[in-house]
């Protein structure tokens, strides 16, 4: 297993563990490290989401209930830019907001499954990584995607 540190220019880094090209895990964290990396093919990927609002790397789909796998399938229908309630992916998948708060809570891939744009009704609502990340993460996508 490998850990790929990236940082973005807009004040957060992710630290990706990886097998090969397979993403197992990702952590974002507002602590930038002194050392990053730029080049190889997880690193790309992560940076691209500078220029495209999205990361598309493969990752590990069975470390995912099915139920996740439905949560995520509709919060990755989000476009960068733009925001969806749990309410909104509740219905979607048909259950409650709180169930698609408690799939969210579990994602191990923040970024790839882009759960920061998944927002409370009256608020941001919660982030696994922190508010401060989702706040990061949701003020990018609205200058340069919206």
């Amino acid at each position: 297993m490998t850990t790929t540190v990236i940082v973005f220019s807009f004040g957060i880094a992710a630290v990706v563990k990886h097998n090969g090209h397979t993403v197992v895990g990702v952590r974002l964290t507002a602590e930038i490290p002194e050392k990053s990396e730029t080049a190889g093919f997880i690193a790309k990927n992560f940076l691209n989401y500078e220029k495209t609002g999205s990361v598309i790397v493969p990752f590990r789909e069975n470390l995912l209930s099915p139920f996740q796998k439905n949560v995520f399938s509709a919060v990755k229908s989000i476009p960068p830019g733009k925001t969806a309630t749990y309410g909104e992916i509740a219905a979607t998948v048909g259950t409650s907001p709180r169930a698609v708060g408690q799939a969210l809570k579990r994602n191990p891939f923040p970024l790839i499954i882009p759960c920061h744009r998944v927002v409370a009704s009256k608020g941001t609502g919660g982030f696994s990584q922190g508010t401060e990340i989702k706040e990061k993460l949701l003020l990018f996508e609205k200058h340069h995607f919206t």
